[in-house]
């Protein structure tokens, strides 16, 4: 092999990597290390040879500048779709912070922080439905169709006239308004539900309200949770839509 394929597979096996460790599913740490790289070598096998404009002579300082960019092009586009499933935890936690579970959380190998119990459930629901629909497919797809966008060698004025900021600000925006839809529901009758026994407490002080709101409450989310659970995999189509749209779009801005 030529020497040049050799700095071509590395930008397209940096690229690869880099989507990997930040895109959903596939970031998170139940997956090991060495899955990850083995399986961001194969992707590259498989993709460089098919790079339009492959690296043939450029000096050091030209490539190290090359591996920055495909090491940010990567992040982006992994970070872009992991944003928006932020949106399904932000939902469980607020659910949470209303029905008092937030005071247990659980390790959340996917994101790597401290999950509420509800936003743990919806967010292996949410993962599930992903397998289940081929979304990682689409993932995979996405990350090699950056190829046809952005070139190796190709420079990303996206990243200075301030276009890619504010669409990852408007992504932060989707994502809050897509987390609160999916909550919106139980918060809005447990606050209802708060109403209702702090007004009994006041005309029935004799009662432990302490004792009686806990078990009502959660039977209420369960009950309300079970009841809207078909809305929120409506929602969930909506956010793994608004996912792969964002990414096409992400693509067509930086490689604008």
């Amino acid at each position: 092999m030529d020497a040049t394929l050799w700095w071509t597979f590395l930008l397209v096996f940096v690229r690869i990597t880099t989507f990997m460790v930040t895109a959903p599913v596939f970031s998170g740490r139940q997956i090991p290390a060495l899955y990850k790289i083995g399986f961001s070598g194969v992707l590259s096998i498989l993709c460089f040879g098919m790079v339009k404009d492959p690296i043939h002579s450029v000096e050091l300082g030209t490539m190290i500048l090359l591996i920055f960019k495909e090491f940010m092009v990567g992040i982006i586009l992994g970070l872009v779709a992991n944003i928006l499933l932020y949106s399904v935890q932000l939902a469980g936690s607020l659910i949470d912070l209303e029905i008092g579970f937030s005071m247990a959380s659980l390790f959340d190998p996917t994101f790597e922080t401290n999950t509420p119990l509800t936003g743990r459930l919806q967010n292996i629901i949410a993962i599930l439905v992903l397998l289940s629909t081929n979304g990682h497919h689409l993932l995979i797809k996405g990350i090699l169709t950056s190829f046809d966008w952005i070139g190796l060698q190709a420079a990303v004025p996206a990243w200075m006239d301030g276009r890619l900021s504010t669409f990852l600000l408007q992504c932060i925006v989707q994502m809050f308004m897509i987390g609160f839809m999916m909550a919106v529901p139980i918060i809005g009758t447990l606050f209802v539900v708060d109403v209702g026994l702090g007004i009994i407490a006041r005309t029935v002080p004799q009662m432990n309200f302490f004792a009686v709101a806990p078990p009502i409450k959660i039977m209420l989310h369960f009950l309300i949770y079970i009841f809207i659970l078909p809305s929120f995999f409506y929602l969930l189509r909506v956010l793994f839509d608004t996912m792969f749209q964002s990414m096409d779009t992400i693509l067509k801005i930086m490689g604008g």
